[in-house]
C-alpha cells in the first residue's frame, strides 16, 4: 500500500483451471488478455498483468465466467 493507504501495483488476472470448464466466455469479451488451450479447452491467461485501458473487460469476463474460475489481484511484483 501506498502512504495515503491506496493499492499498488497493476491488477492481475488469475484463473483456477480446476474450476475451468471451457466455456470461453472470457476469450470472447476479452481476447486481448484471454485465450482457450487447443488440447484441454481450458482457459489460457495470455496477458496475466493487463493495462489499464483493458481494465473494464477484463472485469465483464470475470464475472461472466459461470464457473467462478477467473479473479483479479493485485499484482505485488518481483520485489515484494
Amino acid at each position: 500500500m501506498s502512504m495515503d493507504g491506496q493499492p499498488q501495483g497493476p491488477l492481475t488476472v488469475v484463473a483456477n483451471l480446476d474450476l475451468c470448464q471451457g466455456h470461453a466466455r472470457c476469450e470472447d469479451l476479452c481476447p486481448q488478455v484471454f485465450a482457450t488451450d487447443a488440447v484441454e479447452g481450458k482457459v489460457v491467461i495470455a496477458n496475466p498483468v493487463f493495462p489499464p485501458e483493458l481494465e473494464d473487460k477484463v472485469r465483464l469476463a470475470v464475472r461472466n465466467c459461470p464457473e467462478g474460475a477467473l479473479r483479479i489481484a493485485r499484482h505485488k511484483g518481483a520485489g515484494a
